[in-house]
């Protein structure tokens, strides 16, 4: 696979951030809308028996020509006697790439060696910004706020610049990948798009080359850039440093699933900058996990790794 980075500019708020799941959902609605539902059956089913045409990570910061990465997890080391703020650092979700890099290398290996080099690097950027905006719902007897009328407020996302990396395996994906991102910057990612959340311009793919090695180089451990769905016994997970979420997703159901129960089945997700050991040499890691059948029709969760192996170390 060949390893691009696309930048992203958000032009609107987003009603949850978007992360690869998210993505992958906008992409797959956006094959089906260009390529006809025959061209989408095949691409599940690619995905499903692991031949994967293409990876995504989550959105991640950039500032100018800074990429930043997600902060990794690592194995657990203080020091009482360092001069190291660790409530503030570990507050800190994103390091810049040279840091980040120094993981990958092997040159890292602890969260006080991390610690120490992010104290000295200063680095602090957000992604996402959270707030609310406040709504008014109109009684239909009186057509006012009275009544059952009333002002509430709604939680709301914000984007700074970002980008994401994309891996695929042929140029044909690649030039679908360019096309279905065209079309979803019309019609906008995640919840809410039909009152003009989610809108987004993506940028060309561009090679990554400083990355390109720890893609394709595999070794028994990566950090992930993506949400992870854990397979059974693939982790040594005494030897892995990882946060976790669950997650219950809904079906997009501005098409044939119309007047059914659209929720999934809730899942477990590491999230992105977890450390993982892995026991034996994979492909592909993490599952693309069918999680529903509706009319027949067989939904998934995606939850592929877009790791970056450690070089280094023990």
């Amino acid at each position: 696979m060949k390893v691009y980075k696309v930048d992203i500019t958000p032009l609107s708020l987003f009603k949850d951030f978007p992360s690869s799941y998210t993505l992958f959902g906008a992409i797959s609605w956006g094959y089906f809308l260009l390529y006809g539902e025959e061209k989408l059956k095949k691409l599940l089913n690619e995905l499903k028996n692991g031949n994967t045409p293409f990876l995504i990570s989550s959105i991640l910061p950039k500032k100018e020509n800074n990429y930043y990465f997600p902060k990794p997890n690592l194995k657990a080391k203080r020091d009482k006697k360092a001069d190291i703020d660790y409530k503030k650092l570990k507050k800190l979700q994103f390091v810049p790439f040279q840091i980040f890099k120094e993981v990958l290398d092997g040159n890292i290996e602890n969260e006080l060696e991390l610690h120490k080099l992010m104290k000295s690097s200063q680095s602090d950027i957000s992604l996402v910004e959270k707030d609310a905006i406040p709504h008014a719902s109109i009684d239909r007897l009186y057509g006012t706020t009275e009544g059952s009328g009333g002002l509430f407020f709604e939680e709301v996302v914000a984007l700074n610049e970002g980008y994401i990396l994309v891996a695929v395996k042929d140029e044909t994906i690649k030039e679908e990948l360019k096309a279905v991102f065209k079309l979803l910057q019309d019609t906008g990612l995640g919840g809410n798009r039909s009152v003009g959340y989610g809108r987004i311009v993506f940028g060309k793919f561009e090679k990554f080359p400083e990355i390109e090695n720890y893609f394709k180089n595999k070794t028994d451990r990566f950090i992930t850039l993506a949400p992870v769905i854990p397979e059974k016994e693939t982790y040594d997970l005494s030897n892995s440093y990882y946060d976790y979420f669950t997650f219950r997703g809904a079906v997009d159901n501005n098409y044939n699933f119309k007047d059914v129960d659209i929720w999934k089945d809730k899942v477990i997700y590491l999230k992105e900058g977890s450390t993982l050991k892995v026991k034996q040499e994979k492909t592909v890691y993490g599952q693309f996990y069918k999680s529903k059948t509706i009319n027949g029709k067989e939904i998934y969760q995606y939850g592929l790794a877009f790791p970056l192996f450690i070089q280094g170390g023990n």
